[in-house]
């Protein structure tokens, strides 16, 4: 059984999971939130491959610390993830201290959207969209 940690979006404690509970809603052992769903986990090359392995559809965004854009983009994708948190996972994954994974997904510019399905890439949108127009993105991936 593959294990990984992530830190909780809620109250940034490390939640231990298993891939096999990712089909699952994982709630924190501190404040009984839900770790997956409702809020962008932060991602990191540790747990990255496992997190992408979820059943449902994984919203990924590549970013960065000096990103305007990226800075902009953070609170849509805050608001789309807490809208969709029962179809919909989010990860959040800077580029600049997980390069090897940048490179790997070929992220040639932040922000980058990937949505994966069972660990693969589905879709990838090179920018930052507005509220509507990613929805609207999204809804167009998942219905591939």
């Amino acid at each position: 059984m593959k294990i990984f940690s992530v830190s909780c979006p809620h109250c940034q404690q490390p939640a231990t999971n298993s891939v096999q509970a990712l089909s699952n809603t994982i709630k924190c052992e501190h404040c009984s939130r839900p770790v997956l769903d409702g809020k962008p986990v932060e991602a990191d090359s540790k747990n990255f491959e496992c997190l992408i392995q979820s059943p449902k559809p994984v919203v990924v965004t590549f970013w960065g610390h000096n990103c305007a854009p990226c800075r902009t983009f953070k609170p849509i994708v805050e608001k789309v993830a807490a809208e969709r948190q029962k179809s919909l996972r989010f990860v959040r994954l800077n580029v600049q201290q997980n390069q090897a994974l940048a490179t790997r997904y070929k992220v040639r510019g932040v922000p980058t959207v990937m949505v994966f399905k069972k660990g693969r890439v589905q879709a990838a949108l090179p920018t930052a969209l507005k509220k509507k127009e990613f929805g609207q993105w999204l809804d167009e991936v998942l219905e591939r």
